[in-house]
């Protein structure tokens, strides 16, 4: 009989040189909803001691099962007993990462011209065991880049994913996505209230290279199970947390239920647990792409688990290198070997993540909110698979750092390329904003947001058409001629090995995009809900990008003699804010390749600039009061 399987990730938590600051910490955490989590962290204290007591009295009844067993690297454990009888395990899914990702166009020397490598970035990691923190590639001046907090055994698996998020490259075919940053470790067990722990303290993301299902049932793929439910109660109470889950290894199983459920679909409905969470950010593994060129240059392993989920949600959303991914072993503190499997591609995306986060703070003094995150990431994916648009294989396609760091750089229509804003819908209203765009690049125009947590779960159904949707968001573009474009969507169970379309709304997912080739001209975006928003209204995130763009939403211009204003302009040696009204504020100074030049706190508009050299620069404004502006400016002789 076949185990449904759970792969391991590792978190890493940076200590002492290696944390993100305390400030920032307690910033994260204090959006966080203090009163849920409290009720939240009871309830699932509860379900541990129950779920403990149901696995040892399992044991004691049957004293010839082991409750944990090792085939090789690969590590089983039986994690709990549901009343019906049925036995739930976990097991582990068992040099390219970066360049498959073009996270490399974000280091020191990439062609973006910036220094973004993870540094004070932390990620957190829950496997099978602990991270070898000893290896060479995790020791920087004596001091361990891991805090394992658990006290739990050092696993093979463990140790490979850590490497992949953090590992600094002493060898250099094995270093890291986020070579700089640090890792939170622990093991699968208690996981949920760990999570909820970090994540009301300010963790901002965190991985889980591991699934839990039932020994021997059809009906945990696909399901919105308690796993799913939780994941999403903890994220909808912790805005700024991204949990990043691996999608599987279940494609081509011969044991059944995984031999019976391929055959009847044909590799698709395969992911299970928490991975059909609607606010995590689930990853299929792809191979290597040296260079991409086109969607043919994006290869599907032979193993990666495909979606839907039960509801004809995207399921994996995005893929990311995880065939023969080299990285740390466990063996010694010099060990390094390959792996293969969705578990190693989950690591490099929650790497991207912490490079993303760190380039946002850099910019703008605040990190994004997982919704933005998530969004980001898949507005900005490259096209992968068969059909233009999103599937049930690849999700929105693999993963594209650098593009998303040129989101991030070029926000709030400094150079016309972009919008990010985090925003709020309140019931019964309408959000509109009017744009003006035109170029060869495509319109795209996305919402993503953190869904609160669907009030039941499927605890046994085969396949039911319940929508798990809580707050149901529906963005469209209606241009000059009154033509109206939808986002893309794809058809479920029904037909799952189909194109997406993109004629109607869209009512099973909480990111939806938009794409307009060859924009020309005013373009109106809305969002509305339908039915009543759960709790009165629904924060979301609006990206946009095209060639150019210009926002003509006169609601949102001020006055001219309110807006913060830049003189003299050109300047030589001073430049002054003007309307800011002596307000404390963040600014940063970038250079027109994005990367920055000044970073500091200014309270009299008053900002010495005879360090740049000649040229055009953009001045990033973030005050206390929450205004936030770009600003261009010359830098004279």
């Amino acid at each position: 009989m076949k185990i449904k399987s759970l792969s391991v990730l590792l978190l890493m938590v940076p200590m002492f040189i290696f944390s993100q600051t305390k400030e920032e910490r307690e910033k994260i955490a204090s959006f966080s909803n203090k009163e849920s989590n409290a009720i939240l962290a009871k309830q699932l204290q509860e379900e541990e001691s129950a779920r403990k007591i149901r696995v040892n009295n399992y044991l004691q009844n049957n004293p010839d099962v082991k409750k944990v067993v090792r085939v090789g690297s690969t590590k089983t454990e039986i994690i709990d007993v549901l009343p019906n009888g049925e036995i739930i395990y976990a097991k582990t899914y068992n040099e390219g990462a970066a360049l498959t990702a073009r996270a490399n166009k974000l280091y020191s020397g990439g062609t973006l011209g910036l220094n973004i490598q993870g540094q004070n970035m932390i990620a957190g990691v829950w496997d099978g065991g602990s991270v070898l923190n000893s290896h060479q590639e995790f020791m920087v001046n004596n001091i361990s880049k891991i805090d394992i907090l658990d006290g739990a055994q050092t696993e093979e698996h463990a140790t490979h994913v850590g490497g992949t998020i953090a590992a600094q490259g002493i060898v250099p075919s094995v270093r890291g996505v986020a070579f700089n940053s640090s890792i939170r470790s622990y093991d699968w067990n208690g996981d949920l209230a760990e999570m909820l722990t970090q994540a009301s303290s300010g963790l901002l993301v965190s991985n889980h290279s591991y699934g839990i299902g039932s020994l021997g049932s059809i009906w945990f793929y696909g399901a919105y199970d308690s796993r799913a439910r939780q994941m999403d109660n903890i994220t909808f109470n912790n805005p700024y947390y991204l949990p990043v889950i691996s999608a599987g290894n279940d494609r081509g199983e011969t044991s059944p239920p995984g031999s019976t459920q391929n055959a009847a679909k044909a590799g698709y409905d395969l992911i299970f647990g928490h991975a059909n969470a609607k606010n995590v950010l689930t990853v299929a593994a792809v191979g290597q792409v040296t260079s991409y060129t086109s969607p043919a240059s994006v290869v599907m392993s032979s193993f990666s688990s495909w979606g839907p989920t039960d509801d004809g949600r995207i399921k994996p959303e995005i893929s990311m290198k995880g065939v023969s991914v080299r990285s740390t072993l466990d063996a010694s503190d010099t060990a390094t070997g390959f792996k293969s499997g969705t578990s190693m591609a989950s690591p490099g995306v929650t790497g991207v993540v912490l490079l993303l986060q760190q380039y946002y703070n850099q910019l703008y003094s605040n990190y994004m909110k997982a919704a933005t995150t998530k969004g980001l990431i898949l507005h900005t994916a490259d096209e992968a698979g068969e059909f233009i648009g999103p599937d049930y294989s690849f999700g929105w396609g693999l993963i594209n750092a650098e593009n998303a760091a040129k989101v991030i750089r070029d926000k709030n229509l400094v150079t016309n390329k972009s919008i990010i804003e985090e925003l709020s819908l309140t019931n019964g209203s309408t959000y509109t904003k009017t744009i003006l765009a035109a170029g060869t690049e495509p319109l795209k125009v996305s919402i993503s947001w953190t869904d609160a947590a669907y009030p039941g779960q499927n605890n046994g159904t085969v396949d039911p058409t319940t929508k798990y949707l809580v707050n149901d968001l529906d963005v469209k573009i209606t241009n000059a001629s009154a033509t109206v474009f939808y986002p893309w969507k794809l058809q479920g169970m029904a037909v799952y090995y189909d194109a997406a379309s993109n004629n109607s709304t869209n009512d099973v997912d909480n990111f939806e995009r938009v794409d307009i080739n060859n924009p020309l001209g005013l373009y109106t975006i809305t969002v509305t809900h339908k039915g009543s928003l759960v709790g009165g209204n629904q924060n979301f995130t609006l990206i946009a990008t095209s060639s150019n763009l210009n926002t003509l939403s006169a609601g949102e211009i001020e006055s001219s003699d309110k807006q913060l204003q830049l003189y003299p302009n050109p300047a030589q040696d001073f430049i002054y804010i003007k309307n800011n009204n002596s307000v404390e504020a963040n600014i940063s100074i970038l250079d027109v390749s994005g990367r920055v030049v000044i970073k500091q706190v200014v309270h009299d508009g008053k900002i010495n600039i005879k360090g740049l050299v000649k040229g055009t620069y953009i001045l990033v404004y973030r005050d206390k009061k929450g205004r936030e502006v770009s600003l261009k400016f010359i830098k004279s002789l």
